[in-house]
């Protein structure tokens, strides 16, 4: 597994219990019970310790991200976030999230940031929720410190009706939507 890509790990979902993820962090392991819907256990080498990825903790983040999707549906006005760092710039996904904002009635338009943090957002006080075409850890992970809902590209193209939920639930977070 190397990043946000699962699917070695959905190739083999359907013949395993569970996962053990050997890393840092609880991000990547979290993403890989979101993507195989497996229980996953984290053996963090870095702390010297073991924890499971609890059910709750999934959950949360499900529940979390809908109501960030039901929240943008209200919004006119949307910033599509194109990430400037190596490897996060889908400037095409960007520009086909934008054409689909705006044939829904949507203003849009495309902002270029090297770091989405909260304050970056705040300099932008008329848009009132965002699209992240670069890493969707920070609309997963920061996702509380955020003022507005940031959406992944999969949750935009829910909010649009391009693909339905379970779909999203089923697919992951993760696929390269567009």
């Amino acid at each position: 597994m190397r990043g946000c890509n699962y699917s070695n790990a959905e190739a083999v979902s359907r013949d395993v219990e569970a996962f053990l993820f050997l890393g840092g962090g609880r991000f990547h392991a979290l993403g890989l019970a979101l993507a195989t819907g497996k229980p996953v256990v984290v053996a963090n080498p870095y702390e010297g310790r073991a924890y499971p990825i609890r059910e709750e903790e999934v959950q949360k983040v499900i529940r979390q991200r809908w109501m960030s999707i039901s929240q943008a549906k209200e919004a006119g006005s949307f910033g599509v976030i194109v990430g400037l760092k190596s490897g996060q710039t889908a400037l095409n996904s960007a520009i086909k999230i934008k054409r689909y904002l705006e044939e829904a009635g949507k203003r849009a338009v495309l902002l270029a940031m090297r770091e989405i943090t909260s304050e970056g957002l705040q300099e932008f006080p008329s848009i009132e929720a965002f699209v992240n075409t670069a890493c969707p850890r920070v609309s997963l992970d920061e996702s509380s410190i955020f003022r507005r809902p940031v959406l992944t590209v999969g949750e935009a193209l829910v909010m649009l009706g391009k693909t339905s939920w379970e779909e999203l639930l089923k697919g992951g977070w993760f696929k390269k939507a567009l």
